[in-house]
């Protein structure tokens, strides 16, 4: 294996560990400007002063009512909702997450993390969550560790008829919280409104350009890169939209290449076959390997984000993998996985980087032991829930995306995330119904091969 491919990504190796180290974004409630950090680290001093006044009522009603009769009785006291959690909202890879992460190190605090996107119906919020949010286990008052931080990252990934207990599952858990809960989502969604009426939400907008050039060139100066000129760097940037960890992950890889006085293309090329690559990356890794060694040199010879390709593993899985059996060992490998990386981004462990890819690829695809060599085409789907922003575009799927923008109000995260997906497996039922949808979007003979 490459030494290099297993070394700290620079979104982790630069990664602020307190918000004071942090160019902080501007955010808004109400329309408002709000001084973040700020108001982030009294929200979560307060909660705990609240808090302990609160229990320390509670045991007193919980004595009063045992020795009285149930008609006399007193209802325990609960911290209000807008006191318990926060909502920040803002685009992919602005920081989120990294804000919270930063006042939990300030604070000396630990995160409890869960993504919503994998958490997406009661029951599983409930198992992941309710005894977390509630009190501190038996350890903790043992060896007095850290106070605890609940994250939940990528609320936004909750909708549809199927978690319709989720929204209320979550409310129950800020109502009923022990500690202070953050939410993160990239946009508003309608569905979150119950969530919206109970908590503050914070508007997260994105660094400015020139702080993001600012950040970058400090991490091109301690990584002694000097092949980038001013005009490559504002490529890189206005090509990322903001989303500042796609940034430094194509500085990363950029920089690993040869650099020159001519980076244009290099960097253009990086965006247009970005897309083209994941899905063959894919398709060879679910179709190709024998071995364990097989599955590392495809994945050696790719550039694709470590994190990103987890997602499409994680999505793509069920297309390529039918058996019960074989599912039960590629999803308990890709939990492994999960784990592994936890305790990678906790304890700062990279060298444990090899076993999480291993897992999440070489664990997973060599689940499938019946193959056959003429298994038919396999359609490759996009992640449903992704934090990465990490869709490079094709000029078809730029015109594509912009006709279903004239149709409907909906932004380019919606439509790759949620509608072309539907639009495929809609398509793919009848010649009539493509017929029916490049009618309707009137698209052009690249744009409907989308659709195929």
């Amino acid at each position: 294996m490459k030494k290099e491919k297993f070394e700290m990504p620079w979104v982790e190796k630069y990664r602020p560990r307190s918000i004071n180290d942090m160019a902080l974004p501007t955010a808004k409630v109400s329309g408002n400007k709000v001084n973040l950090a700020e108001d982030l680290k009294h929200f979560v001093i307060n909660f705990f002063e609240e808090m302990e006044n609160i229990n320390e009522q509670n045991k007193k009603i919980k004595l009063y009512n045992r020795s009285h009769e149930e008609k006399d009785q007193k209802e325990a006291l609960k911290m209000p909702p807008e006191k318990s959690a926060i909502l920040l909202e803002g685009p992919p890879g602005i920081g989120k997450t990294t804000i919270v992460y930063a006042l939990a190190n300030d604070l000396n605090m630990e995160v409890i993390e869960t993504n919503a996107s994998d958490t997406r119906t009661r029951n599983t919020i409930e198992a992941k969550l309710k005894e977390t949010v509630k009190s501190r286990g038996i350890m903790d008052f043992i060896t007095e560790i850290k106070r605890k931080l609940i994250l939940i990252d990528e609320i936004d990934g909750i909708y549809g008829v199927t978690d319709r207990g989720a929204v209320p599952t979550v409310i129950e858990l800020i109502e009923n919280t022990q500690f202070p809960i953050f939410l993160c989502s990239n946009e508003y969604k309608q569905n979150l409104q119950p969530l919206y009426n109970k908590i503050k939400r914070y508007e997260i907008n994105p660094l400015s350009k020139n702080e993001t050039l600012k950040t970058i060139k400090k991490i091109l100066s301690k990584e002694k890169i000097t092949g980038l000129a001013e005009d490559d760097l504002n490529l890189i940037v206005d090509k990322n939209s903001g989303d500042l960890r796609g940034i430094i992950n194509d500085l990363q890889g950029i920089s690993q290449g040869n650099l020159d006085e001519n980076n244009k293309e290099l960097i253009m090329r990086l965006y247009r076959d970005s897309t083209e690559e994941i899905f063959s990356l894919i398709r060879d890794l679910f179709q190709k390997p024998q071995s364990l060694r097989d599955a590392r040199n495809l994945t050696d010879k790719s550039d694709v984000d470590y994190n990103f390709l987890y997602k499409w593993v994680h999505e793509n899985l069920p297309t390529f993998i039918k058996l019960n059996v074989e599912l039960e060992y590629a999803y308990e490998n890709l939990s492994l996985a999960d784990e592994i990386f936890g305790r990678i981004r906790r304890n700062q462990y990279w060298s444990l980087l090899p076993y999480f890819y291993d897992l999440f690829t070489g664990g997973v695809v060599l689940s499938r032991k019946g193959r056959s060599p003429k298994e038919g085409f396999r359609r490759i789907a996009f992640p449903r829930y992704s934090s990465t922003s990490f869709f490079s575009l094709s000029s078809s799927e730029s015109d594509l995306i912009e006709k279903i923008q004239e149709k409907y109000s909906i932004s380019e995260y919606e439509i790759v995330q949620d509608l072309l997906p539907f639009l495929k497996i809609y398509c793919e039922t009848s010649r009539k119904a493509l017929k029916e949808v490049s009618e309707w979007l009137e698209l052009d003979t690249k744009e409907k091969k989308l659709l195929k």
